[in-house]
């Protein structure tokens, strides 16, 4: 989802196996660029990476929210999953500091932190090595670095950006016609601008090029496939961050405005109403602060349950856990109950971001059987499944990319 905002005319930049698993062919939905569905600005080739163009505007939670709203992480949620205790720690001694460090000693498999909209679970960024519950616990790495094959010009596509924008089935790079290039390497253009400035080594990490792996975890025993939270050995987000640019799973999941079919209730107004489950689409959720309202912070650090477009307190993370034979329904305003913001518009912090959080008031479906995908679908702008919080799952695009006719970002 693009967050625009205009200064001087220029929109401001604001233990398991990692084998691969490729797709026999590929669907373009809410992205691509051989003629097929971009729908953002730019030739939609050349993508901008949020981590790159957003993070300044992102609050110490790593997130932030465009006009319409909707508070999303694109990276590492770090408040999450300090609140699901997550190998994560907080130094500082405020909120508008917090200063979350990752801990060094004393590792646990990651927890479930949400699913993404093809049913797979989401882990933080510690799982098992190599490959079962005895194993010790250590980082995921991921499978992708910058590119070393086109470090002066963007005239090629690595391979699995171009299956994944539907040029080609072949993991091979993919060379561009000259009206398809993108800008070349400099201080304005740097190599990691664009998510196609990176490259994936099959076997080079833990993940495959979804960012997933098949593995046996502490919810699933017998073994699923997940996807995990990357981050580098300093607790730096790492590309791709969440998501690769592909589901790995038929993305049957979204967010609806209405359930359609009878459902079993779990959780509701604030309190557990159904009997115990053991399946953890269902009984994940975070709903622990489900009574308490969703509260921003301002620059100055005073906090306040209402602000502008929000003139009366909303109930933050989960508020309803339904479900049916098929699906697990979740009803929450897609705000967090750990502070959020403050959001400024520069490093210095001299600025301050006018979007704020708005309540979405949604339901996200989520598939209780996830289904493995022939047909790749792809990632998008917007959001590609829920944090156990409810707030939104975005993939590694801010949805500005390079126009090669008008030789700048749109």
């Amino acid at each position: 989802m693009a967050i625009l905002v205009c200064l001087g005319g220029m929109a401001l930049i604001a233990g398991c196996s990692g084998a691969v698993s490729t797709a026999s062919s590929t669907t373009n939905t809410g992205g691509g660029s051989s003629g097929s569905s971009w729908n953002g600005q730019g030739d939609g080739i050349w993508r901008r990476d949020a981590k790159y163009g957003e993070s300044v505007t992102f609050d110490p939670c790593n997130a932030h929210q465009p006009g319409g709203g909707e508070y999303h992480y694109h990276v590492n949620p770090v408040c999450l999953r300090y609140q699901l205790g997550d190998n994560i720690q907080k130094l500082g001694s405020t909120d508008l500091v917090p200063n979350y460090t990752e801990k060094t000693t004393g590792l646990a498999h990651s927890p479930i932190l949400g699913y993404a909209y093809d049913g797979y679970p989401i882990y933080g960024p510690y799982g098992y090595s190599p490959t079962s519950a005895s194993s010790g616990v250590r980082r995921m790495a991921s499978s992708y670095a910058l590119r070393t094959d086109n470090t002066t010009t963007r005239i090629s596509l690595p391979g699995w950006a171009a299956v994944a924008q539907g040029f080609t089935t072949t993991m091979a790079t993919y060379a561009l016609s000259s009206s398809q290039y993108g800008p070349a390497v400099s201080a304005t253009y740097p190599l990691g601008r664009y998510i196609e400035d990176y490259e994936y080594t099959a076997g080079s990490g833990d993940l495959n090029q979804y960012n997933a792996r098949y593995c046996v975890t502490p919810e699933f025993p017998n073994g699923t496939y997940a996807y995990f939270v990357t981050i580098d050995s300093t607790g730096a987000p790492a590309f791709p961050y969440i998501l690769g640019l592909q589901f790995y799973g038929t993305p049957n999941g979204s967010t609806v405005t209405t359930i359609a079919e009878s459902t079993t209730s779990y959780f509701a107004n604030h309190a557990m109403v159904g009997s115990s489950s053991s399946i953890p689409q269902i009984n994940g959720w975070f709903t622990r602060n489900s009574s308490q309202y969703a509260t921003i912070q301002s620059s100055t650090g005073a906090t306040s349950t209402t602000w502008t477009g929000n003139t009366s307190p909303v109930y933050a993370d989960i508020q309803a856990v339904a479900y049916s034979a098929t699906y697990v329904y979740v009803t929450m305003s897609g705000m967090a109950s750990h502070i959020m913001g403050p959001w400024w518009l520069d490093a210095a912090h001299t600025q301050v971001f006018p979007n704020y959080p708005a309540n979405q008031n949604a339901i996200a479906r989520i598939p209780l059987t996830a289904v493995a995908a022939t047909t790749h679908t792809q990632t998008s702008g917007g959001a590609q499944g829920r944090w156990a919080n409810g707030v939104a799952v975005f993939n590694m695009e801010d949805f500005h990319s390079w126009s090669n006719s008008l030789q700048v970002d749109e």
